[in-house]
């Protein structure tokens, strides 16, 4: 209401003020094209009515100041003829105020759309990402579980085998206890597979606990990988698994190609957010890794689908990969 009011006091006024000036200016000089400012501005923003009255306040204030300065008569036509100029300025200037909105309308239904859309495919993709770890972890298991003990039974009945021939064929002894060994190297290359599609840890005690047995797992003779954690652990189970994934990806991705000496895991939670960070002392990422890098875009797409963001960079010895996810209430 005060907006429409100050409107309409400030047209009048404009209208009054150019009236003035046409009357200062005399009646060899005309001023009807500059009562359009008023009669635009009240238009646009009060409608084609409000923008007929000032133009009739308009035609008003030019015959009475051509009268002021000294007109003996006002020919009624010239009158006219400005406000049937007026009118077509006004109903063209709302015509194109009209479009606009509608084109500003259009503009925001399809922008709808597209966040609607956009909120649905996220939504598709964390089901499909959280029906591909069900899958990954039903596979881990079957290999762990059935393939692991098949090749362990296997194996025993081998060393059965082997210890027979040794008594009764010195001959086969050799090839024996080469397929004893063939067979230990497939039971521990499944166990090594089953490790990497599940993580029994997150289903126990959770993050802290799958985190503490990766640098366990990655710590040998040659690396020693550390993990320290503040905070409480996240709820989220699917919060959880990405964060785990992320930083058994970094991880792996330094054993693989940095040669480092040190890993270190460390993940800081609070009410507010999650922050992941793998540093290790390696020979630090590759230009052409940091786009073309297979492991840092499936890192960047699971911090994507948990909400957060990944920032991998060269650190002065070696590379350090962060993940940060902002917790909403409920979520952590």
């Amino acid at each position: 209401m005060v907006r429409r009011s100050l409107i309409i006091v400030s047209c009048l006024l404009l209208v009054a003020f150019i009236g003035w000036l046409d009357y200062l200016t005399g009646i060899e000089e005309s001023l009807l094209i500059f009562y359009l400012a008023p009669i635009a501005i009240g238009t646009w923003f009060l409608g084609v009515w409000f923008g007929i009255a000032i133009a009739m306040c308009s035609v008003i204030a030019t015959i009475l100041s051509d009268l002021a300065a000294g007109l003996p008569r006002v020919a009624i036509w010239n009158g006219a003829t400005a406000f049937v100029a007026y009118l077509i300025f006004i109903f063209l200037l709302r015509r194109w105020h009209s479009l606009l909105s509608e084109m500003h309308l259009r503009v925001k239904e399809r922008t709808a759309d597209l966040q609607r859309e956009l909120a649905r495919r996220q939504q598709l993709e964390k089901e499909i990402a959280v029906v591909a770890e069900e899958e990954r972890n039903r596979v881990g298991r079957e290999l762990h579980d059935s393939l692991g003990s098949h090749l362990t039974g296997t194996g025993l009945l081998a060393e059965t085998i082997a210890k027979q021939l040794e008594k009764e064929n010195i001959a086969m002894r050799t090839t024996a206890r080469k397929v004893v060994k063939l067979i230990d190297q497939g039971i521990e290359l499944t166990r090594e597979i089953a490790r990497g599609l599940y993580s029994s840890e997150l289903d126990g005690d959770g993050l802290f606990s799958a985190l503490e047995s990766l640098s366990h797992s990655a710590s040998d003779g040659r690396v020693k990988c550390e993990f320290e954690h503040s905070g409480k652990p996240p709820r989220s189970k699917e919060l959880a698994t990405q964060l785990y994934w992320v930083a058994r990806e970094a991880v792996t991705n330094a054993l693989k190609h940095a040669e480092p000496r040190n890993v270190r895991i460390d993940l800081q939670t609070t009410d507010d957010y999650v922050r992941l960070k793998v540093e290790d002392d390696g020979c630090g990422l590759r230009q052409d890794a940091a786009s073309d890098g297979i492991g840092l875009k499936v890192m960047a797409k699971r911090a994507e689908l948990a909400g957060g963001t990944l920032r991998v960079e060269n650190a002065a010895q070696g590379t350090i990969v962060h993940c940060e996810i902002p917790l909403s209430e409920g979520i952590a």
